[in-house]
């Protein structure tokens, strides 16, 4: 990573998780561009609260029109996690692991919060093969973890990701939380015991590649993957993040990109 993906990733895990982190000096522009990729992924408060936290620190430098926009994304961008939205029905691309999941989410005598960590599992494992590293509902997921990790039954919850394929791709996500934000694999008891090397080399390549290519994720929507990015090179992407996590999460990722693309033609104009 280059300084500017450094300390971006130093202030959310100050700002979210209270860690210690020494930022490394940067030029204005180089905070500015700091502060695009936080509007880019949705972060900026939860950087803002990691730059509250290191405002003292001698290599911190920020002109005051920087500070004054830093708090102006920090109350538009501020929303409360919506709990209504992780428990909704929640659907994925292959119907017969589909319906093993509406069979899950209709059982009303389990535990709320595991099947609340289950869907921010999937949620993120859909954006990953869509869009890419979906930097919020990461970091919402390990805030769930750090807090509520006593209340989830994770014996049935590892069940249910075996029972829909998901093991690998909750490995991957575990991965990701040790790479990006430093926690550590006895922390996220779904990502097993035994770290995965290719997770690992997966989980770091994703953090690169979201990082540098951002030109990508803004010419992207998430109801029109192909239409509205350049030539065909939305469609290469997603061929290449489809047959990248085949390993990882093999049931959905094919049938993803099969529904990704019809719902990609009826965008298109006659």
């Amino acid at each position: 990573m280059n300084i500017i993906q450094r300390n971006f990733f130093k202030l959310i895990k100050c700002g979210v998780y209270g860690t210690a982190e020494e930022l490394e000096p940067m030029s204005v522009h180089k905070w500015n561009k700091l502060y695009q990729m936080g509007q880019l992924h949705n972060v900026n408060p939860f950087v803002y609260q990691g730059l509250l936290k290191c405002r003292e620190q001698f290599n911190l430098h920020l002109l005051p029109q920087q500070w004054k926009q830093w708090e102006q994304a920090h109350f538009l961008q501020q929303q409360d996690a919506d709990d209504e939205e992780l428990l909704r029905p929640y659907k994925l691309t292959n119907p017969i692991i589909n319906r093993q999941l509406q069979a899950i989410l209709d059982d009303e005598q389990s535990d709320i919060n595991t099947r609340r960590m289950l869907i921010q599992i999937i949620r993120i494992a859909r954006h990953i093969l869509n869009w890419g590293l979906p930097l919020r509902l990461l970091i919402d997921l390990g805030v769930n973890l750090r807090d509520n990790t006593e209340k989830v039954n994770y014996d049935v919850l590892i069940n249910w990701l075996e029972r829909l394929r998901f093991t690998q791709m909750a490995q991957l996500e575990g991965a990701l939380l040790v790479e990006l934000f430093g926690f550590k694999f006895e922390d996220i008891p779904f990502a097993g015991t035994d770290t995965d090397k290719k997770a690992n080399i997966v989980a770091r390549e994703l953090a690169e590649y979201t990082s540098q290519h951002q030109d990508f994720y803004f010419s992207q929507s998430p109801d029109s993957i192909f239409v509205h990015a350049s030539g065909g090179s939305a469609l290469i992407s997603h061929i290449r993040r489809s047959a990248r996590y085949m390993r990882f999460i093999p049931s959905e990722a094919f049938t993803n990109f099969f529904a990704s693309f019809a719902h990609s033609l009826t965008h298109i104009e006659e």
